[in-house]
């Protein structure tokens, strides 16, 4: 089915994990004078028409993350879920959106991804008839935790996570999914950081102002 143009996109951003190639929670890393999941809640914003934080309910940061959720007018969510990765936190957003909305799904930890290529990504969305968009990066890898679920998906994501079935790609082979190549937006300023990840303390210092 074709979705209405004003179709409801909610933002969830996957925050609060282990790090522990890190050693601490990435989210809370300070890039340009703004932490990384407020780099991320930022350039959201104005694609979404609502904002959420999922963690897990034992993060020993939740008080903080409470009230930056407050302070920035998101919800703070519990993951429904213990030590499922990506997948739990989808299943998540999915319970939290209704019925003909969509889950924008982002991780925390990437600090280049903008507001222009997140529009464009929702206008892909919205365009087709795709339960999921999903977009390439520059080496050809997709990348899920960028990416656009309709709340259609909530079954099979519910099948996935029951047979144990971890691996969020596979969900693309079960729903209709469209892949954005990377020459659709490589056109955009700073396409190439887009999907830049910081997993080390190595990685902060290759960083540089987009």
């Amino acid at each position: 089915m074709i979705r209405h143009a004003n179709a409801t996109i909610r933002a969830f951003l996957q925050a609060g994990g282990h790090s522990s190639r890190m050693g601490t929670d990435k989210a809370w890393i300070e890039i340009n004078g703004h932490s990384l999941i407020e780099h991320m809640l930022a350039a959201a914003d104005t694609v979404a028409t609502s904002l959420s934080i999922i963690i897990s309910a034992d993060n020993p940061n939740a008080e903080r993350y409470a009230k930056l959720a407050e302070g920035q007018g998101a919800r703070l969510l519990f993951d429904l879920h213990d030590h499922l990765g990506p997948l739990g936190g989808i299943h998540t957003a999915l319970k939290n959106c209704d019925a003909n909305e969509a889950a924008l799904i982002l991780a925390c930890d990437l600090p280049f991804l903008t507001t222009e290529f997140l529009t464009l990504l929702y206008q892909k969305h919205q365009s087709g008839v795709a339960q999921i968009t999903v977009p390439f990066d520059a080496e050809g890898r997709l990348q899920p935790l960028v990416a656009i679920y309709d709340q259609a998906c909530l079954a099979a994501v519910e099948e996935q996570l029951a047979a144990g079935r971890l691996r969020v790609d596979r969900l693309f082979d079960l729903v209709l999914t469209a892949r954005i190549a990377f020459s659709d937006f490589a056109h955009l300023p700073g396409a190439p950081q887009f999907f830049l990840n910081l997993n080390s303390p190595e990685d902060l210092s290759f960083v540089v102002k987009p």
